[in-house]
């Protein structure tokens, strides 16, 4: 049993994790941190370890105040990680890593994990355990964002799901256009991946994942734990 600490741009996950298990997930913030962190230990007094995906910023402060509560573990480059791994760069980030990490079994399957929040991720990992990489792509919110700050007069929405394919406003126009080009997007990302992979397995995961998979309307798997699952495996080869 951990406390897996999700760190990502838009918000600070906490949560307990073993192996079977995610207990009490709660979004935080950087004012909350330790007082959140604090009523996970009263709660679950035998909690002893942390570990840590950061790609966001946070006060440097608050982990070495984590790191006085909790033995913690930090997800980094030099991280053992439970697959192999192809990429040929450097920078590629913990989540990506801990998503990953998060759908390895011994009995490894051609994988494809989109991830759908500031960014939509596409990760493809194959039924060796070894991972090669996939795509990088503006999430919902970006997409919204783009339209409002770099036009005059586009107002700026948040999504909506089952939007009409024909919008007779702005606003349905705009809606149709983000949530349903996104859809096509990642309906068109999976085909081509399926060409190559007949028997892939697809999981959608992030802030946006239902939305998505209502304006999908395929037999994708959700699941809003892969990253929580994903630090609990690394910290266990690394512990």
């Amino acid at each position: 049993m951990i406390l897996a600490v999700d760190i990502g741009n838009t918000a600070i996950k906490l949560a307990v994790v073993d192996d079977i298990t995610v207990y009490d997930l709660i979004r935080s913030s950087e004012k909350d941190f330790i007082a959140d962190v604090k009523s996970f230990c009263k709660s679950y007094p035998d909690l002893k370890d942390a570990c840590v995906c950061q790609v966001g910023a946070i006060d440097i402060k608050l982990l070495h105040g984590l790191e006085r509560l909790l033995n913690v573990t930090y997800i980094t480059k030099k991280s053992k990680l439970p697959f192999q791994n192809n990429y040929q760069s450097d920078s590629l980030g913990n989540d990506r890593i801990a998503l990953v990490a998060g759908v390895v079994k011994d009995k490894g399957q051609n994988t494809l994990i989109i991830d759908a929040g500031t960014c939509v991720t596409y990760d493809f990992i194959d039924e060796t355990n070894t991972y090669h990489g996939g795509a990088i792509s503006p999430g919902l919110r970006l997409r919204f964002e783009s339209l409002h700050n770099f036009t005059e007069n586009l107002p700026l929405l948040q999504a909506e799901s089952n939007q009409q394919l024909i919008g007779n406003t702005t606003q349905t126009s705009i809606q149709s256009g983000v949530v349903n080009g996104l859809a096509l997007e990642i309906k068109g990302m999976v085909k081509k991946y399926k060409k190559q992979h007949q028997d892939l397995n697809v999981i959608i995961t992030g802030g946006d994942a239902d939305l998505l998979v209502k304006q999908l309307k395929n037999r994708f798997f959700a699941t809003p734990f892969l990253m929580l699952y994903g630090i609990h495996n690394i910290y266990k080869i690394n512990s």
